[in-house]
Order: structure tokens, then sequence, then C-alpha cells
């Protein structure tokens, strides 16, 4: 672990420069000395750790609203709460259609919008992950301020699916 301490005078021989670091005593983790004459400065505190590197929580998707469509709830105050699951699908490197399903929620004025949408509608959600407790278990849901509707030209409209839209195919003409 690397302490970086600034350059302090020294009462002793007059000298101001970075002191070195030597073993502390009793509670003190260590001790600033001189570096020309090694006399005592000051005790140093034990450096604290940072544990948690620094990190980015952001999540856009893009997929379509499962078949189940989306549910809006009051909650609260009056606040809504708009939740679906959002289907996205991809191509995988076999060929085959693989799809994964993730858990949504959008909060306030966007809720209410949000609640216009059907099942199998393409949409971007711009949000974060959360985590949440649902009985004994955590569950992770991705919780968007942004849930912006796309209109597919008809044309180039992909076939709707059971559990939603095929989203791989509905936006090769983007």
């Amino acid at each position: 672990m690397t302490v970086c301490l600034p350059a302090l005078p020294c009462p002793a021989c007059g000298v101001e420069d970075v002191p070195q670091i030597a073993a502390g005593t009793g509670p003190h983790w260590g001790k600033a000395v001189c570096a020309h004459c090694g006399r005592w400065l000051r005790w140093l505190p034990k450096p604290k750790e940072v544990c948690m590197q620094p990190s980015i929580n952001r999540v856009l998707l893009l997929g379509a609203v499962s078949k189940h469509g989306v549910e809006v709830a009051f909650v609260g105050q009056g606040t809504a709460k708009a939740s679906f699951a959002l289907v996205v699908s991809e191509q995988g490197s076999d060929g085959r259609e693989h799809q994964a399903w993730f858990p949504c929620e959008i909060w306030g004025k966007k809720a209410e919008a949000a609640g216009e949408l059907e099942a199998g509608d393409v949409v971007l959600i711009e949000g974060k992950l959360r985590r949440t407790k649902k009985g004994e278990t955590w569950e992770t849901v991705v919780s968007g301020w942004e849930c912006t509707p796309l209109r597919v030209p008809v044309a180039t409209a992909a076939p709707r699916h059971e559990e939603g839209c095929d989203v791989t195919n509905a936006l090769q003409w983007a």
C-alpha cells in the first residue's frame, strides 16, 4: 500500500521535505520522520483501504414488450409504476434465435405513458440495474428513466411470435 505525504517542515533541522515513513508504536500505524535528520514529525493514521473500484450502472436495452403487456400500479402517495418484461432477441452463432427476458419498471409520468404500450411493441429502455427483494429471493430489475417506443415500418416489420417480437429481423431497416 502506497502512502503519499506532503512536504513537512522539520522543527529540528529546518528542512522542508517529504518525510520518510517509519513503523509506529502502540495504536499508531506509522510515523513520519524527517528524511534528513531522522527526527519524529507526526503520527500517521492507518490508510483507508478503497474496496470498491469506480463503476457505472447504466443500461440501454432494445427489445419487445412481452406477451403479458404492461401493468401500471399506483404506489405510495399515488406515484405511477409501470412493470413489464422486455424480450431481447438475438441470433446466436448456431444460427438459432435466443431470447433473454428482463424485468423492467418505469416510475412517475413516464410510467403512465408506458402503460399505453402493447405486447410486442418495440421499445428502447434507458435506465440502471437495481436489486429488489421479492419474498425470500432477490431479483435484478432494469429501473428505467426513459422508455421510447420505436415505430417499425410495416413493410419491414417482423412477424410477431407468441413471446413477443423478433427484434433482430425488425431492425434490419435501421
